[in-house]
């Protein structure tokens, strides 16, 4: 590889329970985190080596796949507080280097595009590929379109209509920086009024203190700002200094040359947790936000995290409207029950490349294929 990956920092290991860390605690716990971060880049390098023995080619012809979704959040060469904890993410080169795989191997559609050929049945190249990028950070506009029009691409960006000028910090945002506020290091009694707050939540307590705030859910969002308290976390004032999202002149510009804006929710709730009236009021109330803010038809949609719990009523309701013409999900290259439902690959989030990555999707997609071909012949969801 040529060099590491952006991931998640390893300096929270010393909050390992709810009474005061000590050396040996922090020990102990980097040393298990380590061992499961070698053990899982050894698969991951011998998984890859069998699958790139294999020339490229001949995993898309097995595959069968003729349009490709990636996706990633974010990219930067420095560190970000508010995802940085949560997810790994490529740095400019590594980046570039994705994309420059995919332009060898495939041909970079728009999404009005890929709407034409799923509604009018309008041809798309035989290998397509269609970049997508999900949350709106700001590094969307000042890293990622710049570095997609010199190569010749297109793209679509789904955002988080209530983050957009940065008016609202998104709870996952939260976590992060709420995890990254222990690594300053705190008395017992901080840490014991953290576990407490996380247990009258509802968090279960079978795990760290960091891995309970990681699990903390959309319904148990308020108890971050309780946290965010404690740990000296102002919300407001990172907002206001970071910046993180991307403003609306942004948006604008981005629209301006030629790339897609999408939506991605209000406030990235998990659609697993909602009942069906909240997935349509998330995805009904984002879409109009953006179409009357921008003065756009705004007419594509992203799941936040993933496409799981989104059952058929939710589907024909949507679509039945008219507005919406396609959404996407994750799943990576096994085709979903709804044919305007289009999954996508997640880029970046391992030590592996972008080649690595979508041979190892090809190679999982076969058998699913080929049974989602035959039940999509017998479903009512289209």
């Amino acid at each position: 590889m040529e060099q590491p990956r952006h991931s998640a920092r390893g300096s929270h290991a010393a909050v390992v329970d709810t009474k005061e860390s000590t050396p040996r605690d922090f020990a102990e716990e980097v040393g298990f985190l380590g061992l499961t971060t070698m053990f899982r880049r050894l698969k991951d390098r011998w998984v890859s080596r069998i699958c790139t023995s294999i020339p490229f080619d001949v995993w898309q012809t097995i595959g069968g796949v003729d349009l490709v979704i990636p996706y990633w959040h974010v990219v930067c060469d420095h560190d970000l507080p508010h995802v940085s904890e949560l997810y790994r993410f490529r740095s400019i080169r590594q980046f570039e280097a994705d994309v420059d795989f995919f332009l060898r191997h495939y041909s970079p559609v728009t999404e009005q595009e890929v709407i034409r050929h799923l509604h009018d049945g309008s041809a798309l190249p035989r290998r397509s590929v269609l970049f997508t990028f999900d949350d709106g950070f700001r590094e969307i506009h000042e890293v990622i379109a710049p570095i997609l029009r010199t190569k010749g691409a297109s793209a679509s960006f789904f955002l988080i209509t209530s983050a957009i000028d940065n008016q609202h910090l998104c709870y996952p945002q939260k976590k992060s920086l709420v995890i990254g506020a222990l690594a300053r290091g705190w008395s017992g009694t901080a840490l014991d009024e953290v576990a407490r707050l996380l247990s009258s939540a509802g968090v279960p307590n079978d795990s760290s203190v960091v891995s309970r705030i990681r699990g903390v859910s959309y319904r148990q969002r308020d108890v971050l700002d309780d946290l965010g308290r404690i740990l000296e976390c102002d919300f407001q004032k990172y907002l206001a200094s970071g910046r993180p999202y991307v403003t609306s002149q942004q948006v604008e510009d981005l629209l301006r040359q030629g790339f897609a804006i999408g939506a991605h929710s209000v406030d990235h709730p998990s659609y697993a947790d909602l009942s069906l009236d909240e997935q349509l009021f998330q995805t009904g109330e984002s879409m109009r936000w953006i179409s009357e803010r921008f003065h756009i038809e705004c007419q594509s949609f992203a799941f936040p995290y993933r496409d799981n719990g989104v059952g058929p009523d939710f589907f024909r309701s949507m679509f039945s409207e008219g507005r919406l013409k396609v959404s996407f999900g994750t799943g990576g290259l096994v085709p979903h029950p709804f044919r305007y439902n289009l999954r996508r690959v997640l880029v970046g989030n391992t030590d592996l490349t972008a080649g690595e990555t979508v041979v190892r999707r090809l190679a999982r997609s076969v058998g699913p294929r080929l049974a989602a071909t035959m039940r999509r012949q017998s479903t009512t969801w289209a």
